[in-house]
Parts: C-alpha cells; sequence; structure tokens
C-alpha cells in the first residue's frame, strides 16, 4: 500500500513540475515579447478593451444578465420588488462615463505628459470602484431571487451556478483591470509620462511577484495552492456546465387574447311553411307534402342548422395568448427565438431528414405563417439532457421519429416519464415507416404503461387552434393509419402521434405531395407546437 502511495506521490510530483516549467516558461516568453512595446501602446489596447465593455454594458442594460441568467418576466418582478434594478438603473450612467472615459484614455495614453498619467490614474480608479460594484450585484442578485422567488422557480443550485458564473466573468475582467492599475503604477510608466521616477507600490509587487519574497517555496506553493482552489470552484464547474448544462427553452412573450383561426356560422333559411289542402267533403287528401314538409325533416334542419365554415383569422393566424399583431404568451420571454428539438435514442436513425432536411423547412415555413423569430439552426439531444434544462425552462415538445428500433435504458426511461408527467412536456411522434410503429409502442408500453393509446377527435383543440382541421391531420402517408393518436394526462395530451411521416412533407418538394397537402402538414405542426407551448405555460404559470 505504501509503494501505491509513493508511486502516486512521485507522478503528482513530475506533474507539478512540468506544469511549473511549463509556466514559468510561458511567463518568460510574454515578458521577452512584451519588453519591447512601449507602456503607451499597452495601457491604450488595455484601455480599450475595458472601456467597450464597461460602455456596452451600461448601454445594454441588464440584458446581459438576462442572457446569462434566463431570467424570466417572474424573476424580474422579484428583483424590482428587492430595489436591485432601481440600483442598477442608477449605476448604468456611471457605467457608460467610466466606459468613455476608459475610452478616451485610449488615445490619451499615446501622448507623453504628467497630466496624462493622471487621467489614466482616474480611470484606473473608476475601474475599480465599477467592478466592486459589480461583484456585489454578482452577488446580491441571486440571493434576492433565492428569497422572494417560488422554491420551484428558483432553487439553491441556479442561485449557486449564477454565482460560479457571474463570478468567473468577472474574474476575467478584474484580472485585465488590475494589469491595467498595475501597469499605471509602475516607476517605468511614470517615467515615461514624466510624473515621477521613484520606486513605486507597483514596482514593489512586481519584484515581490519576482523573486518570490522571502520563502520562495511557501510563495510557490500558495500560488499553487489557489490556482487549485480558483480552477475546482470555478474554472471545472464551469467547463461542465457548459458541457453539460443546457439553455432555457425561451417562449415569446406576448399578452391579451388568444386568437385561432375563425369558424364562420353560416345559418341554414328554412323554406316557408306550406298548408294542406284539405276536400271536406271527402276522406281523401289531394295534395301530398313533400317530405321537407315532415316534422321528421324538422328534427334534421334544426340538428343541422348550424354549418361551419372555416376562414383564415388573420393572414397565417396569430399563436398562443398574445392576440393583436404578434401573438405570444404572458409568460413568455421578450425576443425570444422558437426553437425545434429532436430526441437522440440509440439502435436507430433518430436522425432520419434532421435539419435541413425537414425539421428546418417547418421553422421557416412556422416564421413565415407565424411572424415569430426562430433559432439559427435545429438541434438534437439525448433524453438525459432533458433534466439539464432549468426547472420550467424544458422545451414544451421534442420531436420523436425514425425507421428503425428504439433501444432505452431504465434511467432513460424514468427521465423521459418525469419529462411528460412533471415537467409538463410533450412528445411530438412522427411515424418514418419501417419499424417505427412497434418501436414506439413498445417504448411507451415502458414509459407509460397506465397510459391508453386513444384516437384524437376531430373536435380537438389540437385541430382548431391556430388552425381548423375539420378530419383531423392530414393522413398523408399513413404508414401505420390514417388516424393521429395520443396519450393524455389530466387533461392534456403528453403524446401526439402522427401515423402518416408528416416529416417527409416539410422536405423540399414535399416527397410528391401536392402544394395544398404540403402547407396542411406545417399548419400541423404549427398547431401541435402552439398546444405544447399553451399547455405547458398553464402547467407552470396558470396561463
Amino acid at each position: 500500500m505504501a509503494k501505491a502511495l509513493d508511486i502516486v506521490y512521485g507522478v503528482i510530483a513530475r506533474i507539478h513540475g512540468c506544469l511549473s516549467v511549463a509556466l514559468v516558461w510561458l511567463c518568460r516568453w510574454l515578458d521577452r515579447s512584451l519588453s519591447g512595446v512601449a507602456w503607451s501602446c499597452k495601457l491604450g489596447f488595455i484601455s480599450v478593451i475595458l472601456g467597450g465593455m464597461a460602455f456596452h454594458c451600461g448601454l445594454s442594460g441588464l440584458d446581459w444578465y438576462k442572457a446569462l441568467a434566463q431570467l424570466t418576466p417572474v424573476h424580474l418582478k422579484v428583483l424590482s420588488d428587492a430595489g436591485i434594478l432601481t440600483g442598477w438603473a442608477v449605476f448604468s450612467p456611471l457605467l457608460r462615463g467610466v466606459g468613455i472615459l476608459l475610452l478616451i484614455c485610449s488615445l490619451l495614453a499615446l501622448k507623453r505628459h504628467k497630466h496624462t498619467h493622471l487621467v489614466l490614474k482616474v480611470a484606473a480608479a473608476a475601474q475599480i470602484v465599477v467592478a466592486l460594484w459589480v461583484l456585489a450585484f454578482i452577488i446580491k442578485t441571486p440571493i434576492a431571487l433565492l428569497e422572494g422567488c417560488d422554491k420551484e422557480l428558483f432553487v439553491a443550485d441556479m442561485r449557486n451556478a449564477l454565482w460560479m458564473v457571474g463570478f468567473a466573468a468577472w474574474l476575467v475582467v478584474a484580472a485585465i483591470g488590475a494589469l491595467f492599475t498595475l501597469g499605471i503604477s509602475l516607476q517605468s510608466t511614470s517615467a515615461f509620462y514624466g510624473s515621477g521616477s521613484k520606486a513605486t507600490l507597483g514596482d514593489k509587487l512586481v519584484d515581490n511577484l519576482q523573486t518570490h519574497g522571502e520563502d520562495p517555496n511557501y510563495r510557490t506553493s500558495l500560488y499553487w495552492s489557489a490556482f487549485i482552489h480558483i480552477f475546482v470552484l470555478f474554472i471545472l464547474p464551469l467547463l461542465m456546465m457548459l458541457g453539460m448544462w443546457q439553455s432555457r427553452y425561451k417562449i415569446p412573450k406576448g399578452s391579451g387574447s388568444p386568437v385561432a383561426e375563425m369558424i364562420k356560422v353560416k345559418k341554414i333559411k328554412k323554406p316557408p311553411k306550406k298548408k294542406f289542402i284539405l276536400n271536406p267533403n271527402s276522406a281523401i287528401v289531394f295534395w301530398v307534402p313533400k317530405i321537407e314538409d315532415s316534422e321528421v325533416m324538422e328534427e334534421v334542419d334544426e340538428a343541422t342548422e348550424n354549418q361551419y365554415e372555416a376562414t383564415a383569422a388573420t393572414k397565417g393566424g396569430k399563436l398562443g395568448k398574445g392576440g393583436g399583431k404578434r401573438g405570444g404568451w404572458p409568460n413568455g420571454m421578450e425576443n425570444a427565438k422558437v426553437r425545434f428539438i429532436r430526441l437522440k435514442y440509440a439502435g436507430g436513425d433518430w436522425d432520419q431528414q434532421m435539419g435541413k432536411g425537414a425539421d428546418y423547412n417547418f421553422l421557416i415555413k412556422f416564421k413565415e405563417l407565424t411572424g415569430f423569430k426562430i433559432a439559427k439552426k435545429t438541434e438534437a439531444i439525448s433524453i438525459a439532457a432533458l433534466k439539464r434544462f432549468p426547472k420550467k425552462g424544458a422545451p414544451p415538445f421534442v420531436y420523436l421519429t425514425g425507421s428503425q428500433s428504439m433501444t432505452m435504458s431504465q434511467r432513460e426511461m424514468k427521465t423521459l416519464r418525469w419529462y411528460l408527467l412533471e415537467e409538463g412536456g410533450m412528445i411530438f411522434a412522427d411515424n418514418g415507416g419501417g419499424h417505427f410503429d412497434p418501436a414506439l409502442r413498445s417504448l411507451m408500453r415502458r414509459v407509460l404503461p397506465e397510459k391508453p393509446w386513444i384516437d384524437i377527435s376531430n373536435d380537438d383543440i389540437i385541430y382548431r387552434q391556430p388552425y381548423r382541421f375539420a378530419h383531423g391531420a392530414p393522413p398523408l402517408w399513413h404508414h401505420s393509419g390514417t388516424r393521429a393518436l395520443g396519450m393524455k394526462h389530466n387533461g392534456r395530451w403528453v403524446v401526439f402521434y402522427h401515423q402518416g411521416d408528416i416529416n417527409d412533407a416539410w422536405q423540399e418538394g414535399g416527397s410528391g405531395v401536392t402544394a395544398n397537402t404540403r402547407k396542411a402538414a406545417f399548419k400541423m405542426g404549427i398547431n401541435v407546437v402552439n398546444y405544447s407551448f399553451n399547455q405547458y405555460l398553464a402547467l407552470h404559470f396558470g396561463e
């Protein structure tokens, strides 16, 4: 055992030694490379970086943090009540002012004058104040969200993640700012601008860093300890998060009442009533009534008096509860882009006609008919990745297709069940032919054994908003049937299964279908997406 530990310690020592040599070599190379560059150029370059970032953040307001934290209107209300948004509104002009000052310094740094050095010192002090304020904002904001939000909407893990990401980003900018401040405080810089030639605190600090002080071994160990802590606490989790976490699925924001394809009621006019003509002196009726004058026909007329005629509400119709010109949902997000996400699985061709083949054609048509923004490309995720979305920020629907078998682990099936029943998601399944139908039925028997397959009736809401399909989903190639099927949980569809390869009709040319049929296939897809958005938000936000 002791021998094994010695071997391990020896390997670690060698790795440590190699990294130390590499780091020292890198520092010396940078020192040689930059030693010939005048401080005016160095400070000017750093000023441009710091000034550009400060001015951009001050100009864009909280947009950068909203994108980073994926804040919803509920989150923003909590921050407003906590006074954080007000504080940022006051701080934002100062941030822009510091940005402008730093950008001016990038030009002033080229002029050798003692007043230039003074302005640079003021800019350095201002950027330190800004950096400290931003650090306080990064620390306080997640705490306010945790204390003010519902536990399901914001949990401690999300607070910790925001701290980690926010501090990692701040650390990079702070390091650049520290380099800027250190450069201004050096004796060589003061001499360059003619404002003095005495050794400064900056020179003492640089000398101390280079010589490692009175105890070089202790200082080296301290550096490595600090680096390892920062790497483990911030850098490594950030790298893992970038590779494993999924960004929140954003649904477009709007307000108002839903707009669906309008239904025009067409009244049938009844023919005028006719009188029977009788001969009072005869038991025989000489006038024979027509069928439309009988009581039976009157009952039929009454039952079929309202005939429906589908007409487009607006050009393309509007989705959600936004109404008006753009539609959208009250609990959606500004400038959200609709995404189309497929599910990956083992054992089959889950990527059948993916991306530009058909999926993106659907997104393009979605934008054309609804006016909403769309993602630049379609996506595919593993079933396990469904758990990596923020709470109440998972995709409302995922697309599942193929033509071969499906192989899923118990853990994947458990995740899929959680996504459908608890998270409020929905599977948009599409029969791509081959063995897809028996494979899907077998999978759903294991994922949702208590849920039967149901024929989706023609008057279901999924066929009425925003486009009306009087006879249900267009059958298309009907590989395994002509009707769309589904599974329900608590009154909502958790699975919509099109048996006719709707994805094929989305391809360029529509695989031979007529233009009207292809357009119907696109509209059917829009109805499914609209339904999934409505149900997801209704479950989580009560819309």
